[in-house]
């Protein structure tokens, strides 16, 4: 057909809104874009010229939020989310660009509420449960959408969403979906 149409065969094709539309066996890799993103932000800002405040206020509001489409989405790998903390982590205690500044709290700390001693930096983890769980929950209140009926169609025709299981060869973003809903059960 590529022949006759005279069209080239794309080996990968790229992103679709932003996420990735190959899915390969690693999911460590085929989120490592958003690795990719989060340094360059970071690579762009120089330490020594920014104040605390604002540092936090690029961290927050910047880099914090370059996953959260992909975490509405998908269930982002804990590693992923652990590294992403950890360069916000090595930015907000780096003190220039050739010394590593020392970590006067540990990360969980500074990830609670400025009220019980933090800084209110957001737990990515929680956060993409929290998306997820959104997800779900948009599944259980309109599940006459096309969105809803082709998982339903695929995934949980003879069932209800709330009984639904894996199934045998499930995509990540279904598996994902189940992570939502396990996330709101307790609240429903």
């Amino acid at each position: 057909m590529k022949r006759e149409l005279r069209v080239p065969e794309l080996e990968r094709t790229g992103k679709y809104l932003g996420l990735p539309s190959d899915w390969g066996a690693s999911k460590k890799q085929m989120f490592g874009w958003i690795l990719n993103r989060i340094n360059i932000k970071l690579e762009g800002w120089k330490e020594r010229l920014i104040s605390k405040a604002g540092k936090e206020i690029l961290l927050k509001s910047v880099v914090q939020v370059v996953p959260q489409y992909a975490m509405s989405v998908f269930k982002i790998p804990v590693s992923i989310c652990k590294a992403i903390e950890k360069k916000i982590a090595n930015f907000w205690w780096k003190n220039n660009d050739t010394q590593a500044g020392l970590h006067w709290k540990r990360w969980e700390i500074m990830k609670m509420r400025k009220d019980r001693g933090g800084m209110g930096f957001r737990d990515l983890v929680t956060i993409n449960k929290a998306l997820l769980g959104k997800q779900a929950w948009r599944m259980v209140k309109n599940p006459n959408t096309l969105w809803g009926k082709l998982m339903k169609g695929l995934y949980f025709n003879r069932s209800e969403f709330w009984h639904a299981d894996s199934g045998c060869n499930p995509s990540w973003g279904w598996k994902s979906l189940l992570i939502g809903r396990e996330a709101i059960a307790d609240s429903v």
